[in-house]
């Protein structure tokens, strides 16, 4: 169900593959645990990633992860 989820979220045309890529990564990596933490996201992402308590946030963009559904949303976008 989680996958569905998660496929359905990351439809969006305008994110990247790579994007989509690595927020599919985050939902199947909380399917499989149940939870992911900010050390996996950083692995994931490949770099920094922090939470404020409401969003997580890379240098290109913040996103929400929806704890019961599994479903990732980015919340904004950062142009540099």
């Amino acid at each position: 169900m989680q996958k569905t989820m998660a496929f359905n979220c990351l439809s969006n045309t305008e994110w990247t593959a790579e994007i989509r890529g690595k927020l599919l990564s985050v939902a199947k990596h909380m399917e499989e645990f149940g939870s992911v933490s900010e050390l996996e996201l950083c692995k994931i992402f490949g770099e920094t990633i922090w939470n404020d308590g409401v969003d997580y946030h890379s240098h290109a963009f913040s996103f929400r992860i929806n704890e019961q559904t599994g479903d990732c949303s980015i919340s904004n976008f950062k142009y540099h």
